[in-house]
């Protein structure tokens, strides 16, 4: 399960310990950070609270538990500190996920940076690859993969087919809840766990665009020479009104800087290890 953390205590651990359930917890870098957008019903900042729930699950005994981290990239703040303050937390496993933007409503650029995510993520990218981390950081991972001839894992890069579906407490059956981010009702099924059978959702055109790769992408994403790495980026990120869901990603400039870096590092690096 994914939670804000600030209820994981022990009565929470010993309830997830028996049902085999790992709690992945968000938090958003540093405490300044974590706190300017993560704040109570009082406004107080959640930071505290989480790294609390967090040595919980740091302990040998919770390791079990311990799903991982989940943060959001945030362009034009200190991406060392926040992958410094990360890894303190010693994680099995981190994901960094880039803001659900589209083009009806873009992501802040500081500064006017042109491709200020990408420049976050090839720091944090470069001092991981130098530090060999033990840390698994999935858009690393999948970019790797990718760029080695594998696949990806992930609906942030790559061409793999969606793997899940939500269920929402009513039992609806909805597509993964990021679409929630393009318009209202954007992820729907119309279908329930009550009345309906879950390979019915595998008929849904929402669901079957996120499952044929190339054949979903615009013109544009079919001829970049990126396509192979980046498969259109994430379905959530690419709406449009007018086109739907088949333009590129409105991180399409950070995509193919972040994965042309990757790209360089590792072919550096094979290079330098040929005999």
């Amino acid at each position: 399960m994914q939670t804000n953390g600030v209820l994981l205590d022990e009565r929470a651990l010993a309830e997830l310990r028996p049902l085999g359930i790992r709690a992945g917890v968000s938090v958003d870098g540093t405490a300044a950070e974590h706190d300017r957008h993560r704040r109570t019903p009082g406004g107080r900042g959640s930071f505290a609270a989480v790294a609390r729930a967090l040595d919980l699950l740091r302990r040998p005994e919770n390791r079990p538990l311990y799903g991982g981290l989940l943060c959001t990239v945030a362009a034009g703040t200190d991406p060392i500190a926040c992958y410094e303050q990360l890894i303190a937390f010693e994680p099995p496993a981190i994901d960094l996920l880039l803001p659900h933007a589209n083009w009806e409503s873009p992501p802040p650029r500081p500064d006017g940076v042109a491709t200020p995510y990408a420049d976050w993520l090839t720091a944090v990218f470069d001092r991981w690859y130098a530090d060999k981390s033990p840390i698994r950081i999935r858009l690393f991972d999948d970019a790797i993969s990718l760029v080695l001839g594998g696949s990806g894992r992930s609906e942030q890069l790559g061409l793999s087919p969606a793997g899940l579906v939500v269920i929402e407490t009513d039992g609806a059956v909805e597509q993964v809840d990021a679409l929630k981010s393009a318009y209202p009702g954007a992820c729907a099924t119309g279908l329930n766990v009550l009345r309906d059978e879950l390979d019915d959702a595998l008929d849904h055109p929402g669901i079957v665009a996120r499952q044929i790769g190339r054949a979903a992408l615009s013109d544009e994403c079919l001829a970049c020479p990126a396509l192979a790495f980046c498969g259109g980026g994430h379905y959530a990120h690419r709406y449009r009104r007018d086109t739907g869901f088949r333009s590129p990603s409105v991180h399409c400039a950070d995509l193919r800087v972040f994965v042309r870096h990757v790209y360089d590092r590792i072919a550096a690096d094979l290079s330098g290890r040929q005999p």
